[in-house]
């Protein structure tokens, strides 16, 4: 095995912890809902803070990556994480749940953009998306075992058990990213190519935030991103609980389907962003237009009596989302590799927050409707699903109206090297 697959394979373990973390709740939420007594909205403030947190780390982590290094970055937030799994899973109260959750976003926020900035340095470049996809996919098995798996280990060992098993995971993976990760290789790697020049943190960030085009993609991100995890990570379940009656087990076998779909599809529209379709844009606009046709069918036939629907429309869900991996590449290649760290984060930070703001305001419009015992009506969930069903209608459009970009005509990257 060769370094490079072993380092790889190592931050992929981290990324699938990072996304088993984030989607749980949609399992476990009947048993902290009766033992903190918890309606909706404190539900959704549970799950979402993990986003929260996560999102706000985004800011400072980009230039962490970029100046600091991504082993050092990743291997002491992984301890991080390791300790918010450790504290949610013997926390007496509702209050030190919502600490432990919280350092748990902090420790887990930089895996995904971690292991995708030590792609950008050991891999080709006309290779990132199917290896990004070959990642994502990966990591999103994390989200498989926060379905049914969770759910069986949660009904032998306890949530706050299963919590503690994966709290000690963790912190192996933090040593073992410290003792193999590398951040680059040699400078006698075929397709390494060593930095024309040095930047600072504001050139950095100037460059990113002065492109129109990473605009268009942040704000598609924050509803394409947000909604997909809005669904896996926590209403996709309590949905199937309450709508048509399916126990934890039943909804993590339903819930699988999506992981499913996206494991399918990130590895297999890389790949054909990388060998078949030239333009990234076009496949994206492509893959995402059906995901937006597959959120509609979401929110206005699934209902009872149409349960041979939901393990389709659960896949499809899953599978389009995908096509979020191509808003990466091209982020990666519209600006100089030096701060493709802080690129990727600052669009972290939208697809993250989206998660945890359409989380939270998802729960607020839930428990606009009283519940029958602790059971919400159908119009609860439709009406929290069309909320996000418009936001990716309308950032859609935006994205399509961009032009296609080129590296060579983005402004951003004539500002960065151009600048002194």
């Amino acid at each position: 095995m060769s370094r490079r697959t072993a380092m790889v394979g190592v931050l992929i373990a981290m990324f699938f912890l990072s996304y088993f973390y984030r989607t749980s709740p949609a399992v476990i939420a009947p048993y902290l809902s009766r033992e903190f007594s918890l309606g909706a909205e404190r539900l959704g403030l549970l799950s979402s803070i993990f986003f929260t947190v996560f999102a706000a780390v985004q800011i400072p982590l980009g230039p962490a990556l970029d100046f600091i290094g991504p082993r050092r970055v990743i291997s002491i937030l992984g301890a991080v994480g390791a300790l918010g799994s450790l504290i949610f899973a013997l926390a007496p109260s509702y209050d030190l749940c919502l600490l432990g959750r919280g350092l748990n976003g902090l420790g887990m926020s930089c895996m995904y953009m971690g292991t995708l900035t030590i792609v950008a340095n050991w891999y080709p470049p006309r290779s990132f998306a199917t290896v990004t996809g070959i990642v994502a996919s990966l990591g999103n098995m994390g989200a498989l075992s926060a379905t049914l798996p969770l759910a069986l280990l949660a009904g032998s060992m306890g949530w706050r058990g299963s919590f503690l098993l994966f709290a000690a995971i963790n912190f192996v993976l933090a040593i073992l990213v410290w003792i193999i990760v590398r951040d680059r290789p040699s400078t006698s790697t075929p397709h390494f190519v060593p930095p024309s020049r040095k930047f600072t943190p504001g050139q950095a960030f100037r460059a990113v935030l002065g492109s129109s085009y990473f605009w268009a993609i942040a704000i598609l991100s924050f509803f394409s991103g947000g909604s997909f995890l809005a669904i896996q990570g926590l209403w996709g379940g309590p949905f199937l609980m309450d709508v048509f009656g399916l126990t934890p087990v039943g909804t993590g076998s339903i819930l699988s389907s999506i992981a499913i779909g996206y494991i399918i599809g990130c590895p297999l529209i890389g790949m054909i962003s990388d060998r078949i379709v030239a333009s990234r844009k076009k496949l994206a606009s492509i893959v995402l237009s059906i995901y937006l046709l597959t959120l509609l069918l979401f929110c206005t036939i699934l209902q009872p009596g149409r349960s041979f629907l939901l393990l389709p429309v659960y896949f499809s869900l899953g599978f389009f989302a995908s096509g979020s991996v191509l808003l990466l590449a091209q982020l990666k290649e519209l600006f100089p590799g030096q701060i493709v760290g802080t690129a990727l984060t600052c669009n972290n930070l939208f697809s993250i927050g989206g998660a945890g703001i359409l989380q939270y305001v998802m729960g607020w419009i839930i428990e606009r409707h009283p519940p029958v015992g602790r059971v919400y009506p159908i119009e609860a969930y439709r009406e929290a699903f069309l909320l996000i069903l418009a936001g990716l209608s309308v950032s859609f459009i935006l994205y399509l109206r961009t032009p296609e970009p080129h590296p060579k005509n983005v402004s951003a990257r004539h500002i960065v090297e151009g600048s002194d």
